[in-house]
């Protein structure tokens, strides 16, 4: 018990700096990180959490941070295909290699669980299908090959998200959704006032963007036996 009353007692004191107005930008970004971790890692939503005081940045939003030290760009655009049709948005820092999920704790979870999923399947495919087109004489270096791959398959991921979430934000779900990006966009707006957009990546491979279609058309995106707390888990 006393454990408990601890950690909310944390938890009180680091939402409060990350949502106090007069925090600056370095602390609030930082407090609002260890918050979120510490939510995810309890099993709990910032509704649980009374701070105590009016602020001005929007409730149950969390943000977490992630460092790709390999594959950084497919990484990043395949988190933010699955974010966006999750209710969480993605700021990506490509001098770091990293990259910030924005959202409520259940739907940042399940963001993370279907990434994490699906990359593990992406990079046992993308080297089976290397493999096999080497075999039939493939002349493109792997690299190449397989930025093409991941390429083509998150396209398709995309194209299977999208039209479920488009359906969901255009009937019962519009005023969650609106309500949803207004506190996104405020809370990523008060941790990243400046943000530019990025370059589109180059496309690779063709033969492997093929291939990698194919895969995202037909691969599994969501692990039945580990998904938990998610409100969309678009499929």
């Amino acid at each position: 018990m006393r454990n408990q009353e601890k950690l909310m007692d944390k938890l009180q004191k680091l939402l409060a700096m990350a949502e106090h107005p007069n925090s600056n930008e370095n602390e609030a970004a930082v407090a609002l990180e260890m918050a979120q971790k510490l939510l995810l890692e309890a099993n709990l939503t910032r509704a649980d959490v009374n701070v105590g005081e009016t602020n001005d940045t929007p409730s149950g939003i969390g943000q977490l941070s992630r460092q790709e030290s390999d594959g950084y760009v497919w990484k990043r655009s395949l988190v933010h295909v699955i974010a966006k049709n999750n209710l969480c948005k993605i700021i990506g820092d490509p001098s770091a290699k990293t990259w910030h999920i924005f959202g409520e704790y259940h739907n940042v979870l399940a963001v993370l669980e279907m990434f994490n999923w699906v990359t593990l399947q992406l990079v046992w495919m993308a080297n089976r299908e290397f493999r096999l087109y080497k075999n039939d004489e493939g002349r493109e270096r792997g690299q190449t090959w397989k930025l093409g791959f991941y390429h083509g398959a998150i396209d398709a991921i995309n194209k299977r998200l999208t039209p479920p979430m488009t359906e969901f934000a255009g009937s019962t779900g519009k005023s969650l959704v609106i309500m949803t990006n207004q506190n996104l966009d405020t809370a990523v707006g008060a941790v990243f006032p400046k943000i530019r957009k990025s370059r589109g990546s180059s496309i690779g491979s063709f033969s492997g963007l093929s291939a990698g279609r194919a895969a995202g058309s037909t691969m599994s995106l969501a692990d039945d036996k580990r998904l938990s707390g998610g409100r969309l888990l678009l499929d």
